[in-house]
């Protein structure tokens, strides 16, 4: 949904760049990073709602995320898309790769699944931090009654590693950001948001799971390979309707039409009624290709080549 800012603070994780794989554990109520060779006052909120809505809690989310890109989570957000579909965004680095996923709160459905290089400026220092679960929990003690609707972490010149947490409370997103070595809350600041009001009128009261029913798939993600034999992890996507391809084979289908290219990006989407498949592949350095796939039944619609320089 369209946001109406009234003040900005930037949201990206950024993690050290190695020819190492970089391991993600918890310890001691401690986010552990590691390489191997101001307090605001707030309205109480209103009675919750009855839904009917049942969707994935933001650790479940993590918890999925992780599964399908077994790395390190830089950032997880709670989306509603201007449809009223509720979907997860995770930012995941893995075998010094950036994955950007995007997958449904209520069926795990995975809707992107794109890569890209990692800056060299996105590097924080190695090091031990408080976990996303405790970093929530401070948000939520700013902001009693409130919705935690994203968390990141990120390094700053000025403050250095620090969650940026952001809360649906009312019609108003609060924005906390939070000492990761120690959980002292810095600064925080709110603006009016769409999505907040809507969750709440709509969403406040809704059953918030750990994990969803399984539907009989089983994830392709691959044992994370030696740093040194960069993959990609495969992620497919959970049962569809009869009839209808997955995401594995929309994937098949734009690498048989560039042999010597790399599938750089897969994403669900519904165009003019349609469900598809953008396939995005690169070759050498300076050729993109993107291929638009019938979801229904494998046909390519629509080819595009550009040169990328």
């Amino acid at each position: 949904m369209k946001r109406t800012k009234m003040i900005s603070i930037a949201a990206a994780l950024v993690l050290a760049v190695s020819a190492s794989v970089p391991a993600f554990a918890a310890a001691n109520d401690r986010l552990v990073v590691s390489y191997t060779t101001n307090t605001s006052t707030t309205t109480a909120a209103p009675a919750a709602q009855t839904s009917s809505v049942t969707f994935l809690s933001m650790k479940g989310a993590m918890d999925l995320a992780l599964k399908e890109v077994p790395g390190v989570l830089k950032s997880i957000e709670f989306d509603i898309e201007d449809n009223g579909s509720l979907r997860y965004k995770a930012e995941i680095h893995y075998n010094n790769k950036e994955y950007d996923l995007e997958f449904s709160a209520t069926d795990g459905t995975i809707y992107q699944n794109k890569q890209d290089t990692i800056e060299r400026d996105e590097a924080i220092p190695a090091g031990s931090y408080i976990t996303y679960e405790k970093a929530a929990e401070v948000a939520l003690g700013q902001v009693k009654g409130g919705f935690v609707s994203k968390l990141t972490l990120e390094s700053r010149w000025n403050d250095g590693v620090v969650y940026d947490a952001e809360v649906w409370l009312n019609d108003a997103e609060y924005t906390i950001v939070i000492d990761a070595d120690n959980g002292t809350v810095l600064r925080s600041g709110w603006e009016k948001e769409s999505d907040a009001s809507y969750y709440t009128k709509n969403l406040a009261g809704a059953q918030t799971v750990a994990t969803l029913p399984d539907k009989g798939t089983s994830s392709t993600t691959t044992t994370p390979p030696a740093a040194s034999t960069p993959s990609t992890p495969q992620v497919s996507k959970p049962t569809q309707t009869t009839g209808s391809i997955t995401m594995d084979k929309a994937r098949e289908i734009a690498q048989a039409q560039v042999p010597n290219g790399r599938v750089t990006d897969v994403e669900y989407e519904y165009e003019h009624g349609r469900a598809v498949y953008e396939v995005e592949v690169k070759e050498g350095y300076y050729w993109e290709y993107k291929f638009v796939i019938d979801a229904s039944n494998g046909s390519i619609l629509f080819t595009e080549k550009e040169y990328d320089d």
